[in-house]
């Protein structure tokens, strides 16, 4: 009996599925994990919170966090310190299980009237992605889609870049970019690549229709097929001594540009 227990209880552990391995799986912070736990969408697998807050932020937590379905363990400061192998979690540190990224169906389906999409192709650095998600909660930006590979996928760097923003901002990992460009132009969504050597400028540019932007990769840009499958390409004018923005610099003066535009209808 017991050792059938203990091969149950073995099972139970290899079903658990993390976010990436143990030593990837934690997120940590004040603000990240308080704002993990009001949106309820990313699974929290375990969650630990010091015995050093404040009775009222304990309090709060274990609220969240049973309406998640899950126990707040309260431990010693430095037993945080050991599990997330940091001294900068502020009290808070929880193990997650995969992010959950939104079906392309359901994020499509439910469109406003001028949605604004944002298309990243080959984004590799987490804190650039984890800076364009912060941007495109700040910018109400209505889904952002990403390569199902060659593609940072979302991790504890990329929230932590992006102030928990990856709680609030609809992320579809899409298996072909072109076809979803396709796809959207079908759907009378203007399509925009942003590519530094394109004539039209990003002020010329008509972003009070439906529209896509789409980032490139930080070396090589948008690939060529992707490029080809945009309705416009547009590049945003630089004066001084530097050549290019990054990618998450130039997601945000795209989207800036579009909430102009779209203010003085």
């Amino acid at each position: 009996m017991v050792e059938r227990s203990r091969r149950g209880k073995g099972k139970h552990r290899r079903q658990q599925k993390l976010l990436g391995s143990h030593a990837r799986c934690w997120l940590w912070g004040r603000n990240l994990i308080r704002e993990t736990l009001a949106a309820a969408r990313w699974p929290i697998l375990e969650l630990y919170l010091s015995e050093k807050l404040p009775p009222d932020e304990i309090d709060q937590a274990q609220s969240a966090a049973e309406r998640m379905g899950i126990r707040a363990r309260i431990e010693g400061h430095h037993v945080l310190e050991r599990l997330g192998k940091t001294s900068e979690h502020q009290g808070f540190l929880a193990k997650m299980g995969p992010f959950p990224y939104a079906p392309a169906g359901e994020l499509l389906s439910r469109a406003t009237e001028r949605p604004l999409y944002l298309i990243l192709d080959q984004i590799h650095d987490p804190y650039n992605f984890g800076a364009m998600l912060r941007s495109a909660a700040a910018f109400a930006v209505d889904g952002v889609f990403v390569r199902a590979t060659r593609q940072a996928p979302v991790t504890s760097q990329v929230a932590r870049s992006s102030a928990g923003a990856v709680n609030r901002v609809a992320i579809v990992q899409a298996d072909d970019l072109v076809e979803l460009a396709r796809a959207l132009r079908a759907r009378r969504v203007n399509v925009v690549g942003a590519v530094e050597t394109a004539d039209l400028e990003l002020t010329a540019c008509n972003f009070r229709q439906s529209t896509a932007i789409v980032i490139g990769n930080e070396g090589t840009g948008i690939c060529p097929e992707l490029r080809d499958c945009c309705d416009v390409r547009v590049r945003i004018p630089i004066e001084g001594c530097v050549g290019s923005l990054n990618a998450a610099a130039a997601a945000a003066v795209f989207f800036f540009e579009v909430r102009r535009q779209r203010q003085c209808v």
